[in-house]
């Protein structure tokens, strides 16, 4: 079964950061990174080694300098980990001549956005852009840079269409899959009692949430546990999500399960907490972050879900800056992110704060 897979595979803020400002510039500011020991230009970058179970930098040397891009945005706690993977990517390849830097397109998430982020990214000549995929509509983009070698990585959706546009790499949880495991631990948690679950999405447009949404409901078919509609949005914001589970939780009076696919499920821990139902409302959601986890610690979320969001910032940038410097791509573009399923029962082993960075499963 693919959920013993998933469990078995024991799953898992930034040295520069640019806005920008689309059909005009990429602006943006640097922040130390501590790689700069004495603070000039003929300080060397301290060696820092590269994270264990992760791909390591090639050890060819770069016939030049090596600037990689990597794009992400800031509308929930999940971006925290993303960045903080490239961060630790930008100290391990500055020694070798390497160096990423963390761009913030924004808060709302589009195909077009993410499109003129990486055109605006290129103008800037960057070697390797790493970038959140939106949807199919940014392979053209890729398919377009790639003719003009820049090495291209997506991160956070699995699609078939980077491989054939020519991108390095895509690193992404297989999100359909991860659904039906939410499923499957959703009825095991529940038992023969049924019930009600509904479902917060961040967008019916947003491909990713789309497949965790409809491998839950696939998951949830023939069991006892009824859904409440095919799902609401709430556009990965806290706010909308706790409102969204205080309508469930008042509309339905044998509610058990609420399952978010998207940023801020801790809005519905929230609201869970606020009815004092932790007991019998089983909140699951997606990503390690630090308020998942601690909801999950004073009860009010049975269980979240890792997505390795540290290792789509990192992974990425290493497999970038490994095929300009090689030329190569890795054995496989397509890459699937590792998942794990927390709850209270084995928060210890997967907590990023008490494990080291970057170890896989704590994300």
């Amino acid at each position: 079964m693919y959920t013993a897979l998933l469990r078995r595979r024991r799953a898992g803020l930034g040295a520069f950061a640019l806005a920008v400002t689309f059909g005009l510039v990429l602006t943006g500011c640097s922040s130390d990174s501590g790689n700069d020991a004495g603070g000039g230009d003929d300080a060397e970058a301290a060696v820092v080694e590269p994270i264990e179970g992760r791909p390591a930098p090639t050890d060819q040397e770069p016939d030049e300098d090596v600037r990689i891009a990597m794009i992400g945005f800031s509308n929930n706690p999940y971006w925290v980990s993303v960045e903080s993977g490239v961060s630790a990517a930008n100290d391990v390849l500055a020694p070798l001549g390497g160096s990423v830097d963390w761009i913030t397109a924004g808060a709302t998430i589009d195909v077009q956005t993410v499109s003129n982020a990486i055109n605006a990214a290129n103008a800037q000549g960057y070697n390797g852009i790493g970038f959140f995929i939106a949807g199919e509509g940014n392979c053209e983009v890729v398919s377009q840079l790639s003719e003009e070698g820049i090495a291209l990585g997506a991160y956070n959706t699995l699609f078939d269409c980077l491989e054939e546009a020519g991108a390095v790499v895509n690193y992404a949880q297989e999100q359909y899959e991860a659904g039906k495991m939410a499923a499957e631990e959703l009825i095991a948690a529940v038992g023969d009692e049924g019930g009600s679950v509904g479902i917060i999405t961040s967008q019916f447009t947003a491909p990713g949430a789309e497949q965790r949404r409809k491998g839950f409901i696939d998951g949830l078919e023939g069991s006892s546990l009824k859904l409440l509609g095919e799902g609401v949005e709430a556009h990965d914001s806290a706010s909308e999500t706790y409102t969204a589970a205080q309508n469930y939780l008042q509309s339905a009076d044998d509610l058990v399960g609420i399952y978010a696919t998207a940023g801020g499920p801790f809005g519905a821990a929230e609201a869970v907490a606020a009815a004092g139902k932790q007991e019998t409302v089983k909140v699951i959601g997606f990503d390690l972050s630090e308020e998942n986890l601690a909801a999950i610690k004073d009860g009010s979320m049975y269980a979240a879900i890792g997505q390795d969001a540290f290792g789509q910032g990192y992974n990425v940038a290493i497999e970038l800056y490994n095929s300009i410097v090689t030329g190569e791509k890795p054995a496989e573009v397509l890459q699937p992110a590792e998942s794990a399923f927390v709850t209270a029962e084995n928060l210890d082993e997967h907590d990023p704060s008490t494990q080291p960075v970057g170890k896989l499963g704590t994300s």
